[in-house]
């Protein structure tokens, strides 16, 4: 399949409206970038109106930033779209501010008021749900805002309908951990899980006020053979019951006909203990379980499978068996519990919080390994999750903590921009991995209002399903290259390297739209013709810019090299670091080894102290280049320590050892470069040990390669 890239026009998307009024400024910008409270409307071209495209069953949002102004209230009245019918759904929401970012969202009414701040910008959210059958093609309306006093603006809107429907049912998977009664306000239970599933989200208890938990399904006093038959509550009214709800909520019966993608059962009991104490009156012991314990726990998963086999919900459900082992003891504790569950219920699906690792899938009292893997970003282990994938036919899935640093996205935060929501379906398609979960979801919400994070998770979830249409509506295999895997690595191509441009973002999107409807037959790719940097030979040398070597210019086999230290990114001159410990001189850190039989490039190097990986960018115009990297240190060699680069999504240095005897390494690639902006991730923790590991960074060379 061919591809053709996409030049993003950078004022397409962000621009200043030519309806602005001198006493009322109007700009718009995507919603995926969060509007600060010192943005202000750009200067350059105007444009009018704004523009959406999205296709059938999509939600899709435009901002409209008002002022800052002093026009006082103003009436805001949207029209429907004339063309889209009665079912369409078009909403308005005014964007309140948190630690300097856009984040609330408060519902207002076509026709309702509000009042623009004097002091900052007053972003007012339009959202549209295109109906299942909109014409395909341009759908205009006006949005009016009207002073008390002076005459109306009134902004034109244009939504462009793609010729498909995006898939009802959801194809990335998440387990969100939140409360379905406080989402539910007073509009119920069945509002709290139809706006998730709106938002292409799972809650962990999708069938909540009841479920598949042993304390409702097998000790319930009210069962009439308790510990005996899986009771499924047949006296309760169905709103209760889970014999009702699961029909409901998992095969979507009486409710959307779909369902949500996967529902967990029940889980461990906490972080430490993943069975109870007792369990029908027999006392476990310990974690690992008396033979009667066993027994009887045995007796109810076996229970469990056959009603689940018996009423298809099987390959829509799991045992979630315990969260994130600690030690050695924990992953044989998770891989008796996998023989355990493996015998009394083979087909039963089993979760677990935890890389897919040999300690618990390959122990020596038997293999077994987990249905789901959940791994944290941070500790994921490529190829050996990738070989469980694709051997085993075992998921694997991510999940974030709130502590994850730079150049890791975390959603989780206030005061970062939106890509971190948007760009996890991106990254966990390049690592063929198929959800997210997070331990603490409520926080996207704002008592039964979604924030804007809460918005710009479903964007990317909707992104997924793009890729999914464009992938000819399958999840992507381990091992087997996908024609849209370009598209996705033009945006995302590592859990740290990954586009921080909204405008480009949604330049590729809707080229990916265009081409799933059949406008365009090549695949796009992101790509920016030019940047700070015009295509040329660069050389850097990683070292202290103050220290050694001092010679000023660094001139090296007739080569002028720049010296670069630890600074952080700078996005006006396009080149620095990101990550963890970035700007902490106790932790990254340089060396020179003042040793004979080395050049002064090899002599001086940079590293985390504590081994974390770390993302440098330095922008460049895109073209075929030749990347040279030397890792090392020429004092010693570092055989407990494998070096690891990447460059541009290319392992350049995998798990390399030094000596003694070679204690430098140097090593070259030819390099695509798309996005104007070379990455190279540092560091972090080795496959080999599943420590983190040194890597001493030396110098790196960019040479165009070809014409």
């Amino acid at each position: 399949m061919a591809v053709e890239p996409v030049v993003p026009d950078p004022t397409e998307y962000t621009y200043r409206l030519s309806e602005s009024a001198p006493a009322l400024p109007l700009w718009t910008t995507p919603c995926t970038r969060k509007v600060r409270t010192a943005d202000a409307a750009p200067t350059g071209a105007t444009r009018s109106g704004l523009a959406l495209s999205a296709a059938r069953g999509e939600f899709e949002p435009a901002q409209l930033v008002i002022g800052p102004t002093s026009v006082g209230a103003l009436t805001v009245t949207l029209a429907p779209f004339s063309s889209l019918g009665s079912a369409q759904r078009v909403e308005l929401a005014v964007a309140g501010y948190e630690q300097g970012f856009a984040e609330t969202l408060t519902p207002l009414k076509s026709g309702g008021s509000l009042t623009p701040s004097a002091s900052q910008g007053t972003p007012l959210w339009i959202t549209v749900r295109v109906p299942d059958g909109a014409p395909a093609g341009e759908h205009k309306t006006t949005l009016t805002l009207t002073p008390a006093s002076g005459a109306a603006v009134t902004v034109p809107i244009t939504l462009y309908v793609f010729d498909f429907a995006l898939p009802g049912e959801i194809h990335f998977t998440t387990q969100l951990n939140l409360s379905v009664s406080a989402l539910a306000g007073t509009g119920g239970e069945e509002s709290a899980k139809t706006l998730l599933f709106e938002h292409r989200m799972t809650p962990k208890s999708t069938t909540w006020p009841s479920g598949f938990n042993y304390a409702i399904t097998w000790e319930n006093a009210k069962s009439t053979s308790k510990c005996e038959i899986l009771w499924d509550e047949p006296d309760e009214s169905p709103p209760y019951s889970i014999k009702h709800l699961a029909k409901k909520y998992i095969l979507g019966q009486g409710w959307n006909n779909v369902g949500f993608p996967s529902s967990m059962l029940f889980q461990f009991v906490d972080n430490s203990t993943p069975r109870p104490a007792t369990f029908c009156g027999i006392s476990r012991g310990d974690h690992y379980g008396s033979a009667a314990y066993n027994a009887e726990w045995s007796q109810f998963l076996t229970a469990l499978q056959g009603y689940l086999e018996q009423n298809g919900y099987l390959e829509r459900t799991h045992y979630y068996v315990q969260n994130e082992p600690q030690d050695a003891e924990d992953h044989k504790l998770a891989a008796h519990l996998c023989r355990l569950t493996r015998k009394a219920a083979p087909k039963l699906r089993i979760a677990i919080s935890e890389e897919p690792r040999p300690e618990i899938a390959e122990d020596p009292g038997g293999a077994c390994g987990y249905d789901i893997w959940i791994a944290h970003i941070r500790a994921y282990q490529q190829a050996y999750a990738q070989k469980r994938q694709k051997e085993h036919g075992e998921a694997v899935w991510f999940y974030s903590l709130d502590q994850d640093p730079d150049p890791y996205f975390n959603p989780t935060r206030l005061d970062v921009q939106g890509l971190h929501q948007r760009i996890i379906p991106w990254v966990s398609w390049h690592y063929r991995v198929t959800g997210w979960a997070y331990y603490d979801a409520g926080r996207f919400f704002d008592g039964h209002e979604p924030t804007i994070r809460a918005e710009l998770l479903r964007e990317g979830f909707e992104d997924y399903e793009y890729l999914y249409l464009a992938a000819g509506g399958r999840h992507p295999a381990v091992g087997v290259s996908e024609p849209v895997d370009a598209t996705v690595d033009s945006v995302a191509s590592s859990l740290t390297s990954w586009t921080k441009d909204p405008d480009a973002l949604m330049a590729l999107r809707h080229e990916l739209g265009r081409y799933i409807e059949g406008k365009r037959t090549s695949l796009p790719v992101l790509t920016k013709s030019s940047s700070v940097r015009p295509r040329g030979a660069y050389y850097l040398n990683f070292q202290d810019p103050t220290g050694q070597p001092t010679a000023s210019p660094l001139v090296v086999d007739g080569k002028t090299y720049l010296k670069v230290g630890w600074a952080a990114y700078d996005a006006k001159t396009e080149i620095g670091w990101s990550g963890q410990y970035v700007g902490d001189p106790q932790i990254t850190r340089y060396g020179y080894d003042a040793v004979g039989g080395f050049d002064e490039l090899q002599r001086s190097y940079l590293y985390d102290d504590y081994g974390r990986d770390n993302l440098f960018e330095l922008g460049l115009e895109s073209g075929k280049y030749r990347v040279t990297v030397g890792v090392g240190r020429p004092a010693k060699g570092y055989p407990g320590d494998p070096h690891n680069v990447t460059v541009e999504g290319v392992k350049l240095v995998d798990e390399l050892v030094t000596t003694d005897a070679a204690p430098v390494v140097e090593k070259s690639a030819v390099i695509d470069l798309l996005d104007g902006s070379l990455s190279l991730e540092v560091g972090g923790k080795s496959q080999t040990t599943g420590d983190w590991a040194y890597t001493f960074l030396g110098y790196l060379k960019i040479e165009p390669e070809g014409p």
